[in-house]
């Protein structure tokens, strides 16, 4: 079996040598190519050694692997972020459905994190995916995107385009505003977990709901009316925390005050 060709950069040569063991011992077809610790150095040794991978630690002398990435976007190679702190950029790497792994490093987490990387090596539109990482990081105030994967595909969408996901057993689809319906291979408890900090709620066990596209809830049939015309049912005891999120709520509204006397 032909190598699979590593770079790994890390500040602290320690980690380095332990990562490079670990692989080395767990993989019987991957080389280590360069180990480097600075900005200038990793993106030197990208273009010397052209590696498959890169295993890089978000901070590192000089600067950051943000910007390593983005000065070897030409390169082609995949993307493993390391980091021992919550990430001002972590949104947006797992928004971009970028690797990334934790420090201190769990072995068991590396080795699949790695392996995972080496069967996508055919992965095609992983430049869309490194795209959607650049737009959400070079400018807070643009809107943010999510990579979502098909089986085909690979789509980079606009948060605030997406009105709504659907779980579909171990699978996901996500109705866009336009009326495109992206079925996706995640679970939609994945999404669930990325999507909630940027207004998305969950309304019932098979759905989140973007907020900003909410036109009306009608307490009778416990249903939401989405701003595509769609009506998706939220639980009763769920209501308490969609209340305040609807930006058209209104209390004095005499649907409202009959749903309230009626419980």
């Amino acid at each position: 079996m032909e190598n699979i060709s590593i770079l790994i950069a890390d500040v602290d040569i320690r980690i380095r040598t332990a990562i490079e063991k670990i692989l080395v011992e767990n993989f019987g077809n991957i080389k280590i190519i360069a180990q480097t610790d600075t900005v200038e150095d990793t993106i030197k040794a990208l273009y010397f050694h052209k590696p498959q991978i890169a295993l890089l630690d978000i901070h590192l002398f000089g600067g950051t692997a943000i910007e390593v990435v983005r000065q070897t976007f030409d390169l082609d190679y995949k993307v493993i972020f390391m980091s021992a702190y919550q990430e001002y950029a972590l949104d947006d790497i797992r928004f971009a459905s970028i690797d990334f792994i934790y420090k201190p490093l769990d072995i068991s987490e590396l080795l699949i994190v790695v392996d995972n990387v080496i069967t996508s090596l055919v992965e095609e539109g992983y430049k869309k995916k490194m795209q959607a990482f650049f737009e959400n990081t070079s400018n807070p105030n643009n809107p943010k995107h999510i990579v979502f994967k098909t089986k085909s595909q690979i789509f980079s969408v606009a948060i605030s385009n997406i009105v709504f996901g659907e779980s579909n057993y171990s699978k996901s689809d996500f109705t866009l505003k336009t009326g495109k319906l992206i079925n996706t291979k995640e679970p939609l408890r994945r999404y669930e977990s990325m999507l909630q900090h940027y207004g998305f709620i969950r309304c019932h066990p098979r759905y989140i709901v973007n907020i900003n596209h909410i036109k009306d809830v009608n307490y009778n049939t416990l249903c939401l009316m989405l701003t595509n015309n769609n009506k998706i049912p939220f639980e009763e005891k769920r209501l308490a925390s969609i209340k305040p999120l609807t930006t058209n709520y209104m209390e004095n509204t005499q649907e409202y005050r009959s749903y309230k006397n009626h419980y």
